[in-house]
Parts: C-alpha cells; structure tokens; sequence
C-alpha cells in the first residue's frame, strides 16, 4: 500500500523563508543499529564513506614504486634488488656488486692494467637462494655492473596519491531539513579545502601528487528507475548559500526538484554524493612526465523533499 503524498501547506509571504537556513553537518545516531547506517533524516547520512584511487592514465617503466624493497629476479629466482652488506644485484650475471671501498692504490694488480679514473673496483658476490654467501671476486669495471632499476613514475604516482587523506566529503544544502518541490535546493561542498600533497621517493627522481577539485556528482535518487536517476554534475565546489539570497535558484550547483519523496522508503530519497579530485604529478629529479591521477571520495545521502500548496 503506497504511502499518501506529504504535502506542506505553507502561506505565500512564507515560501521564501525555506531556503533562510543552511544546513549544518550531520552528526550519525549512536543508537546500535546492527550494522546499519543511521542518521538524522533532515538532510544527510554520512555515516558512511569512502575513497577510491582509479589509475593513472597511461604507463610504462619498470622498476619500484616506492612502496618497498625492489626485487630482481634470475633464473626465476627473486633477489631484493639491493643488499646492504653486498650492493646492487645484477639480473644479468645473478651476482651483488659494491664498489671496493677504500679503492686499491694506483698501480695495483686490481685495476688490471687499468688507471683509477678509467672506472672503479668491484667485489662480486653470490648469495643462494638459502642465504649462504658463494666466495666472491673482486675485478674492474669501467662502468658500474648493477645498480638502481630504473624508477616507474606512474608506479610512483600511484604510490604518493595513495597517501593523500582525504576527508569525509562535508555536503552542504539549503534548504536545511525538508526541501520542497518547486523551490530551488542549493548544493556545495563544505570542505572543499584540498588535502595535502603527498611524495614518493624512488632511487633517483621523487614524485609528488598534489590534489584539486574539479567536480561535485550529486546523485539524487528522485526517479524509481535508476536508469533515469536524476544527477547534477557541478564545476568546483558549489556556492554555499546565504540568506540574502531567498529562493534564488543556486549560480552554480542546484537543482529543483519535481516530485516529492513521500510514497519512498521512510519518505526519504537516497542519493550519493561524489567528490571528483585531480591529482596533479610533480617530477623531481627526472625529464618525465605523467598525466594527472583521477580521485574521488564519496558519501551516502539521504532527505526528504516535501509538496507543497500555496494557500493566498
């Protein structure tokens, strides 16, 4: 049995009066709800949110993201790329290289006819795959054997906007409680402020990701068939309202809504805000360059939206 339609019966001079008050952020109920999400139903549910990092576009590189020790691998085995004790492991010979320090005097049977400007000494070691150390050599090398693998900046992207804190995305919107077809709803973002940026650093160049919004996706659920779900795509962070502005349609991110949310569940509609960032990459250390990361973080909503007759 459907529900009868709210309607509020309000006198005209009143109408404007609806969008006097701003609303406030939502605080959840502390009653046990078994796992459920409870709010205040006047204008959001919050109680819920979460972030998502979609990836980078674009690719290539190898090497470490930052995250970790790097590994290598030879003949299917995996090394960590870098042993303090032992250097830079080499995918090519399967041995770890350090530089000889202090390096043999000039003239020394080391250097192999070679002068020490010509490049360096090195001890060659082997570890087996149980730990144990095989004997090594020392020989020279005019150019280093091993070293760091190349850096992937998008790995390292990656890594650095996976640190950024985002925080719970803040609705703002007007009219605070019930809105009421034909009267224009305000939206904005009340904590638009941008996190910090965020860096990682790889063997050679570091990477630091630096977050902006770019859009609000209001997600309205006014319509029964999701196929036709009403969502409002706004540009930045919304205007926040004030009440010298009446019931002025919003200039940059509103909506008016045509029906009203009283045969619904709890005579409420269910929506969702999604905060869409732009992570800008910053390369330091390295010619590189990677597009700008896709973020966003989102929260659940949910209000009612009230008819309404004009008694003159």
């Amino acid at each position: 049995m459907l529900k009868p339609v709210r309607r509020l019966v309000i006198g005209a001079p009143l109408f404007a009066g609806l969008l006097m008050a701003p609303t406030g952020t939502a605080a959840a109920d502390s009653t046990p709800t078994g796992g459920a999400t409870r709010c205040h139903v006047n204008v959001i549910c919050a109680g819920t949110s979460e972030t998502t990092t979609k990836p980078p576009k674009g690719g290539g590189g190898t090497g470490g993201t930052g995250g970790g020790p790097q590994v290598c691998s030879f003949n299917g085995q995996n090394y960590a790329c870098y042993n303090p004790e032992f250097g830079w492991f080499s995918s090519a010979t399967g041995l770890y290289y350090r530089l000889v320090d202090p390096q043999p005097p000039a003239g020394d049977p080391l250097w192999e006819g070679h002068k020490p400007e010509d490049g360096g000494v090195y001890a060659a070691n082997q570890l087996n795959s149980d730990g144990s150390q095989a004997p090594g050599q020392i020989r020279f090398f005019a150019q280093p054997p091993a070293g760091p693998p190349p850096d992937n900046p998008v790995e390292l992207a990656k890594s650095a906007a996976e640190e950024i804190a985002f925080p719970d995305p803040v609705p703002g919107i007007a009219p605070e409680g019930t809105s009421v077809v034909g009267v224009p709803v305000w939206f904005w973002l009340a904590n638009s402020q941008p996190p910090a940026a965020k860096t990682a650093r790889g063997n050679v160049i570091s990477v630091t990701v630096t977050p902006r919004l770019k859009s609000l996706e209001w997600s309205l659920g006014d319509q029964l068939d999701p196929k036709k779900e009403t969502v409002k795509t706004c540009v930045g962070a919304g205007t926040p309202y004030e009440p010298k502005y009446g019931a002025t349609p919003s200039p940059t991110c509103g909506h008016v809504f045509t029906t009203g949310s009283g045969t619904r569940k709890a005579g409420l509609f269910y929506g969702t805000l999604t905060v869409h960032w732009v992570g800008d990459v910053t390369i330091t250390g390295g010619t590189q360059t990677v597009p700008p990361i896709d973020l966003e973080t989102s929260v659940r909503l949910q209000f009612p939206v009230a008819e309404v007759q004009v008694l003159n």
